[in-house]
């Protein structure tokens, strides 16, 4: 009897010419004697024999078509080998576009910070640079407020000075210009007609002050 699981027919195994051609033992065991019976009958029936040579041995029948499905089963492969090469080139090609696009990405975010971080060193150098300016503006300013009160407590003791020197002259005038000239007015009619006049004056005078305080920004 033949094998109940011979070698060359175990599942899974790939299907080859060479193993479709290989013979079991019991095959040819079992060729051996239909040989052997139909020697007899060639002797009694040589037309029948020669009847049967045109009509080709089953085997050979067997042996066609499991040529003709290994090579459909190959050609199929063949197609399966084709598309699975397609699929794989499309992988890599899409593979290929999603890292160009997230190297383009990573390119443009270096390229933001790069001009993120620029700009930001400008703006603080700029506020440094104006900070600057103004405690600059504002040392000067003080200065200049320090200035203007030292010239004006100078003035206003001059000024104090003058006018004290200035009244004592008045006053001696005063007292004795009328008892040289009687035409001369007292210095009382004299100041009444010129009080006006020197008030005037010490108005205007501040208001000059007043503005130039204003201007510098006092």
């Amino acid at each position: 009897m033949e094998e109940a699981n011979p070698t060359w027919l175990n599942p899974g195994m790939p299907i080859s010419i060479e193993r479709m051609m290989i013979v079991t033992e019991a095959q040819q065991s079992r060729r051996l004697p239909r040989r052997q019976r139909n020697e007899p009958m060639e002797e009694e029936e040589p037309q029948e024999e020669e009847e049967q040579q045109h009509i080709p041995p089953h085997n050979t029948l067997d042996m066609i078509q499991m040529q003709e499905a290994i090579g459909r089963l190959s050609q199929q492969y063949m197609r399966i080998q084709e598309r699975q090469e397609e699929y794989h080139s499309q992988y890599m090609k899409h593979q290929q576009e999603q890292e160009e696009w997230q190297l383009k990405i990573m390119n443009q975010q270096r390229e933001f910070e790069s001009k993120f971080f620029v700009m930001q060193e400008e703006h603080a150098f700029q506020s440094h640079e104006s900070f600057g300016k103004l405690a600059q503006m504002q040392a000067e300013n003080m200065r200049a407020f320090k200035e203007f009160t030292t010239l004006q407590d100078a003035r206003y003791e001059v000024q104090a000075d003058y006018n004290i020197n200035s009244q004592i002259k008045l006053n001696y005038i005063g007292e004795h210009l009328h008892n040289m000239d009687p035409t001369f007015p007292t210095f009382d009619e004299f100041f009444k007609g010129k009080s006006e006049i020197e008030v005037s004056k010490a108005m205007r005078l501040e208001d000059r002050v007043e503005e130039t305080m204003n201007r510098v920004g006092f």
